[in-house]
């Protein structure tokens, strides 16, 4: 390290075209700098420079190999930023766990938002279902949960609300059954219950609860937000999703119910207390708040 150091200072001196203005920018003395120079001639014994009418040059070999170093020397520079930023941060990886009901453009919004400021700070995402999200949080495994389900004792902010309607494909029973309906009459739970349901599974390792209303009894249980979309597409059950992802699926067709029988949660954001402190996790709490109102 401390050759590659040395390296870059003799880049420095060669670019402004002495030890002094180096010595400024670099905060080393020209002695400093001069002695470190001389100590790696020696050490790989090669003339690196030599002085003309009072200014440093490069000798021809010194030349050579500064231009060899220059790629290794960008590289370091590139470490010490990454050094840099883990110092004045503390955080080199963020976990966050973040409901799948949470839009996905407004997460990736707020990671990419993040990643402009904190360029070298990994993300870890855990995509979760009802209680997977809490379940992390309490043991330490995330330091940010977005999500619907409340985490024992923590307090969280609330940054929107999420409401879930009943839809299908076009070319389900349920969507035939709609469109027979009189003007302003609405469908019931016991017309609902009468078909498949599509419904998510409690990604909490203990967890046995779906994410959605279950009243009927045939069901097909899948992991992901995804999966569910297709199958509801496909016509092989019903769902209720997020509103406004429902908006976003041209071929799913909302069902008409009663009010009453949607669902409505608030979306929370938690934080671990010993990171509030954190200026990196502050700005992934920010981002994250700023991305779920629209901001």
């Amino acid at each position: 390290m401390d050759d590659f150091r040395t390296w870059h200072w003799l880049e420095t001196v060669i670019e402004l075209g002495g030890l002094k203005p180096a010595s400024e920018r670099l905060h080393r003395t020209p002695s400093t700098i001069s002695h470190a120079i001389k100590q790696l001639e020696r050490r790989i014994g090669v003339t690196l420079v030599e002085t003309r009418a009072r200014r440093i040059r490069l000798t021809e070999a010194g030349a050579i190999l500064l231009e060899h170093m220059r790629p290794l020397i960008r590289e370091l520079e590139g470490v010490q930023g990454v050094i840099d930023q883990f110092r004045a941060t503390g955080a080199s990886v963020l976990r966050i766990a973040v409901d799948q009901v949470f839009p996905h453009d407004r997460l990736i919004h707020a990671m990419e938002r993040f990643s402009r400021e904190y360029p070298h700070t990994r993300i870890e995402l855990f995509e979760t279902v009802l209680g997977g999200g809490p379940a992390l949080f309490r043991d330490g495994e995330v330091g940010v949960y977005l999500g619907l389900e409340p985490v024992g004792d923590h307090t969280g902010t609330q940054v929107g609300r999420v409401r879930f309607v009943p839809c299908a494909g076009p070319d389900h029973p349920l969507v035939d059954i709609a469109g027979g309906l009189p003007e302003g009459e609405l469908m019931s739970d016991a017309q609902l219950r009468q078909y498949r349901q599509v419904v998510l599974r409690d990604s909490h390792p203990e967890g046995s609860t779906n994410a959605g209303w279950l009243g009927a009894a045939q069901r097909v249980t899948v992991d992901h937000m995804h999966t569910a979309v297709e199958l509801m597409r496909s016509g092989l059950g019903f769902g209720w999703l997020p509103e406004h992802q429902v908006r976003e699926e041209p071929d799913l067709v909302v069902l008409p119910v009663d009010d009453g029988l949607c669902p409505e949660t608030a979306m929370m954001l938690f934080r671990q207390r010993e990171l509030m402190a954190s200026p990196a996790h502050q700005c992934m709490m920010e981002a994250l708040v700023e991305s779920a109102r629209g901001d």
